[in-house]
């Protein structure tokens, strides 16, 4: 089963909350700027944690690639 992991719109959602957080600074929205700071540490959180089980599957795709199907190593033995 292949299953796309989507890192890029966790970036996105950083990417608009910087933007808006840039906004609210030029404001002087001090609150509105503390509370996407708030928002940005758990969307890296969720980049970082996409990009850990983006690691994961390619370490097991490397394995596959690397270990023999049963057919291979059923010809071969017989």
């Amino acid at each position: 089963m292949n299953t796309v992991i989507d890192y890029a719109a966790p970036m996105m959602r950083i990417e608009k909350l910087l933007k808006d957080m840039h906004n609210d600074l030029l404001d002087k929205d001090l609150s509105a700027a503390t509370d996407k700071a708030t928002l940005l540490i758990v969307e890296s959180r969720v980049l970082r944690n996409t990009l850990i089980i983006m690691e994961h599957k390619e370490a097991e795709h490397a394995l596959r690639q690397q270990a023999p199907t049963l057919q291979e190593r059923v010809s071969t033995a017989g």
